[in-house]
């Protein structure tokens, strides 16, 4: 019987090796788009594609923000683009009462125009509401809320509850209530005076993600 020589019949070893190699490769490559934003993978398809994608996070602030200027709600809404989403920051003390969790009248109307916004893409993006508070303790005398926790998840409730009305399906929204543990940054508060400084951390955030 003829020997066969060393090596001989065994090319398919290299094959299955690049294989391997390829198929490490290609599971790397998912485990790290699995860990980045959704932020940073739409600046990602838009650096390759040279295109903004007309439902990425980036166009939706730019529709909204015009919807800002139109309205002359600069100084109650604004927009942050974060590593987490979208934010649409609305300023707790025009939209409610102090104290309360009830969204002014004149306001109903006003919020409704800005969240319809969202609406279009809420197939495609999930919405978290959160509310926040200002350090302050809640009075001793007021009956309805028994601290800031309370006071900030009714009023990110109410917020839902307006997303529901312009039609946003409930599966898409979840409510985050964070009281005062959440302050702004220094950098957002530049220029404000000490009692302005303490009203902007009183706030809503609808964060699209």
């Amino acid at each position: 019987m003829r020997r066969r020589k060393r090596g001989q019949d065994e090319g398919w070893l290299i094959s299955y090796a690049d294989l391997i190699t390829n198929l490490l490769i290609f599971f790397v490559m998912l485990l790290s788009a699995s860990s980045l934003s959704k932020v940073k993978f739409q600046e990602m398809a838009k650096k390759v594609s040279g295109k903004e994608d007309p439902q990425s996070l980036t166009a939706i602030q730019k529709e909204i923000n015009e919807k800002i200027k139109q309205e002359g709600l600069g100084e109650s809404v604004s927009t942050k683009m974060t590593p987490n989403g979208l934010e649409v920051s609305l300023n707790s003390g025009v939209v409610f009462d102090t104290g309360s969790a009830i969204i002014r009248q004149e306001w109903e109307s006003i919020l409704g125009k800005v969240l319809e916004k969202l609406v279009p893409y809420s197939t495609k993006y999930t919405f978290a509401v959160e509310g926040h508070t200002d350090s302050t303790p809640i009075s001793s005398g007021t009956q309805k809320f028994y601290s800031n926790w309370e006071l900030s998840s009714a009023r990110a409730m109410e917020v839902r509850r307006k997303l529901e009305t312009v039609g946003i399906a409930p599966p898409k929204i979840r409510v985050e209530a964070y009281a005062d543990t959440k302050p702004l940054p220094p950098e957002d508060l530049q220029g404000l005076s000490p009692e302005n400084r303490l009203a902007r951390h009183r706030r809503v955030i609808v964060r699209i993600f």
